[in-house]
């Protein structure tokens, strides 16, 4: 018998197989079950007869015109999760099918055409991503399956492998290809749009455009910086350097123009900022606490335009403008300010009257706080004008205090005149007659001379005072001579005040 003849028997037996057990199949489900079993033995059967048969004769069957049995159920299920793009859940159930019979690549196969085939699905529908990486695990896969499958089958795991490889690579190139096409497109859109920015001319001074558009053109700038230069067309490459050079130009030159811009608008806020303080302090009474912050805010704002631009001449025209006024505004209310305090200090020297008679020393008491008073104010003034009258005011009550110190010094000088005639008068019996008294003269220099401060005396006086003094005092015993001298010494004297 040859090998077909062999084959149809076989078909015709197992037929005749599985009509006898189709006829028990009411009877149990294990029936069910030895029927399916059968169904598959007979399936690896002609299988096994097909190959024996390609080897005689040539002629192989395709595994894609093969139809699979259905009776095993872990690779139906599989199949038909697969068709509904449950990849993982059919993961399992091929698994668990293969598992069933570690190393049959009939079942290898079913799972490698199966999964092939939602690969191709996902590649017509052009989801490369995904068949890609359906396609890698299947491949590490199957290379797993070399431990398994018997040495017969090796070369056809081999031709597996090189058929995921050679799809891999066609996915490979269409994304290749299709990304080209996407990057091609999508730089003459970014050249059209550079075009379009670069064609549009906003105005220098006006900062709320130039920003927007500069950062129009940065993000084109980097789009085409970011492009991929394996996948750019040779005949673009050119166009996009150009360009790109065209808009680092017009960036660095709009920056430029912005930061002019925008330092020029600085300066004129701040500016109008220092002249509103200026005008403040100017409108405020001149003894008010807030002239001196809106003057010191003004001159603040003024050093920051100094620091800020340098460069600009409107600043330095704004800034020198400022200066002036602010100038103005201080002398002017300096001048408000010392004519407030000159009133008073008028006021204060018209009210201020001592009389002739009054004691030198009250007279001196009542000038010296009121002096006080008046350099007081007088610090207040800052205007040069003003501050020499109050100078002339206040040299006019020195003059009013020397005045009547020296009328006290001379009340005082007369005083001890005074003394000095009288203890003459009184003692001079005392002297050259031999007969002297000296107890008594000591006591009368006590008396008279003791408490005289001679700080306070003309050099006329002290002479008068030295020779009264000399004249008694030679009259006196040496012993009590050193004693009167002391006495004289330490005793206290009558103060200038009581004069």
């Amino acid at each position: 018998m040859n090998l077909k003849a062999l084959l149809v028997f076989l078909i015709i037996f197992n037929m005749g197989v599985m009509a006898f057990y189709a006829g028990k199949a009411s009877n149990s489900i294990t029936t069910i079950e030895n029927l399916a079993a059968s169904l598959d033995e007979l399936r690896l059967n002609i299988q096994h007869l097909e190959q024996e048969l390609a080897k005689k004769t040539g002629i192989e069957v395709r595994a894609k015109n093969r139809q699979f049995p259905k009776t095993d159920q872990a690779f139906v299920k599989a199949e038909a999760l697969l068709k509904q793009g449950d990849l993982a859940r059919a993961g399992l159930y091929f698994s668990n099918g293969i598992s069933q019979e570690p190393g049959n690549w009939d079942k290898i196969n079913r799972y490698q055409q199966s999964v092939l085939d939602y690969c191709r699905q996902r590649i017509d529908n052009g989801d490369y991503e995904m068949a890609l990486n359906v396609l890698g695990d299947m491949n590490t896969f199957m290379r797993t399956q070399a431990l398994y499958v018997p040495v017969q089958d090796i070369e056809k795991l081999q031709q597996a492998l090189s058929d995921i490889a050679q799809i891999k690579q066609s996915i490979v190139d269409k994304m290749t290809q299709a990304s080209q096409i996407e990057t091609a497109q999508f730089v003459k859109t970014l050249l059209s749009q550079s075009d379009e920015l670069l064609a549009q001319n906003p105005a220098a001074d006006n900062p709320d455009k130039i920003t927007p558009y500069v950062e129009a053109l940065k993000e084109n700038l980097f789009a085409l910086q970011s492009l991929d230069a394996n996948l750019v067309e040779s005949n673009d490459s050119s166009k996009i350097a150009h360009q790109i050079t065209q808009l680092e130009n017009t960036i660095a030159t709009l920056e430029q123009q912005l930061a002019i811009a925008q330092a020029a608008n600085t300066v004129s806020t701040l500016a109008q900022q220092a002249t509103q303080f200026i005008e403040n302090a100017k409108n405020e009474p001149a003894q008010s606490d807030f002239i001196l912050y809106y003057l010191t805010s003004a001159e603040s704002i003024i050093r920051q335009l100094v620091l800020i631009a340098p460069n600009m001449e409107m600043a330095k025209t704004q800034i020198a403008t400022l200066f002036e006024q602010l100038e103005q505004a201080k002398q002017e209310i300096a001048k408000r300010q010392s004519e407030r305090v000159w009133h008073e200090i008028e006021q204060a020297f018209g009210q201020f009257e001592i009389e002739k008679s009054t004691k030198a020393q009250k007279a001196i008491e009542q000038l010296i706080p009121f002096r006080q008073r008046l350099a007081e104010k007088a610090s207040k003034l800052s205007s040069v004008e003003v501050l020499e009258k109050a100078q002339a005011r206040l040299e006019e009550v020195n003059h009013q205090i020397a005045n009547w110190r020296a009328k006290q010094i001379r009340k005082y000088e007369q005083w001890a005149i005074n003394q000095i005639t009288t203890f003459y008068n009184v003692y001079q019996d005392e002297l050259g007659t031999g007969f002297t008294d000296e107890d008594r003269v000591y006591s009368g220099i006590i008396i008279f001379l003791g408490n005289i401060d001679m700080r306070y005396l003309s050099t006329p006086a002290q002479r008068a005072y030295n020779e009264a003094f000399q004249k008694f005092y030679a009259e006196l015993h040496d012993k009590q001579k050193i004693p009167l001298s002391s006495k004289m010494t330490l005793m206290d004297k009558k103060p200038l005040s009581d004069f």
